[in-house]
């Protein structure tokens, strides 16, 4: 039986393994050390399994597929290498996701903004529903941050260098 998590859980059906996000006690799911651990958790289970061909991630939460990383992480840091480390913990997640052996879909419905937006482009694929509450951005730079996971790499390659630009400068 598989292991019961609390905001990451997948089932199979026949060869797909479907991935939801669904932090608890939140209108949204956010980025955080619990949710990247279960997170790589998962994977490596989905990866070791011979039966799963490839994987499909949604959020059980209405409205939003990931809203972000979770910024409260960041400003508990008291020193420029707790960030630094939180940055490259997120890297390192997002690169092992790209380079997934088994190919990795984004079903994007709602808000998939900063670290959810880093999450996507670093599955090999992504779907969106055209609902109005589907949005993609960067806000985190309205904030001083930079995108911090590797999306300021993978993203102009996705999206090319003009509209990276505009997202990149204005959220």
């Amino acid at each position: 039986a598989l292991l019961t998590r609390t905001h990451i859980n997948y089932g199979v059906k026949g060869d797909v393994a479907v991935i939801r996000i669904n932090s608890p006690n939140s209108k949204v799911n956010t980025l955080n050390k619990e949710v990247q651990s279960e997170f790589v958790e998962v994977m490596n289970e989905i990866w070791a399994n011979d039966q799963i061909r490839s994987a499909v991630l949604i959020s059980s939460k209405p409205g939003c597929f990931v809203a972000g990383a979770d910024i409260n992480m960041l400003a508990s840091c008291t020193t420029p290498q707790e960030a630094a480390r939180i940055s490259q913990e997120g890297q390192k997640m997002f690169e092992t996701l790209e380079k997934s052996p088994k190919p990795v879909v984004a079903a994007i419905s709602g808000s998939c903004l900063g670290g959810g937006l880093e999450l996507a482009i670093a599955c090999q694929y992504r779907i969106a529903t055209k609902d109005r509450k589907t949005v993609l951005g960067v806000p985190e730079v309205l904030l001083g941050i930079l995108p911090g996971a590797g999306g300021t790499q993978r993203l102009p390659k996705m999206v090319g260098v003009p509209a990276v630009f505009d997202m990149m400068l204005t959220g």
